[in-house]
């Protein structure tokens, strides 16, 4: 393979990347094929790996790179581990480096998702108990009024709460988005070989 085909294979990997990000990655690694000069192509592309290996690492480099330019939401966090997903199924692992990380991938996302869900459900059961509460002390207000005081109070504090620790949790849940993703950039960069040059 020389410097045109190694630069044709390296942007049909990158398909899935944006027209710009494509031709920002193929400028770069022609200069560093000119750089080492023609008689020298043989020995870059011995010591960028494969194409499928540095597509991989741009894909895995511009998720982190995207997170660490811009405000995190939880779409981007979402699209962030979906490039480093791609980038750790397209690098050229053997199949049982890549069914370990397929399994951690899976694993670490089941935990995620019950803790993001045991969260939003402790919360929504404070909210739904203080509604509850404070509902049920104005349908008894006629019948024992200390009673549904009782009951009208208990639900505003517990309303209050949930009120108060919503915001905090949606913080958290952005925040365990942003862990995954770069525990899942760090998975990569265990299992794939880091190229010479980084991709900027």
């Amino acid at each position: 393979m020389d410097k045109a085909g190694y630069l044709k294979s390296l942007r049909s990997k990158l398909h899935r990347l944006p027209e710009h990000e494509i031709d920002a990655a193929l400028i770069y690694y022609e200069e560093y094929f000119d750089e080492a000069g023609e008689e020298n192509e043989q020995q870059v592309i011995q010591q960028l790996g494969p194409p499928s290996q540095v597509a991989a690492q741009i894909l895995a480099d511009l998720a982190i790179k995207d997170l660490d330019a811009t405000p995190t939401s939880t779409k981007k966090n979402v699209s962030a581990i979906w490039l480093i997903i791609l980038a750790i199924l397209s690098a050229p692992l053997s199949l049982p480096l890549l069914a370990t990380a397929i399994a951690l991938i899976i694993s670490a996302g089941a935990v995620v998702f019950s803790i993001v869900i045991a969260i939003v459900a402790t919360v929504g059961g404070i909210l739904f108990g203080g509604l509850a509460a404070l509902i049920s002390g104005f349908f008894i207000i006629t019948d024992h009024w200390p009673t549904a005081l009782l009951f009208i109070g208990i639900g505003l504090i517990i309303t209050g709460i949930g009120v108060l620790i919503f915001p905090s949790t949606i913080r958290f849940i952005k925040k365990m988005g942003l862990v995954c993703v770069e525990g899942l950039a760090g998975l990569f960069q265990r299992v794939t070989r880091k190229r010479k040059g980084r991709y900027q």
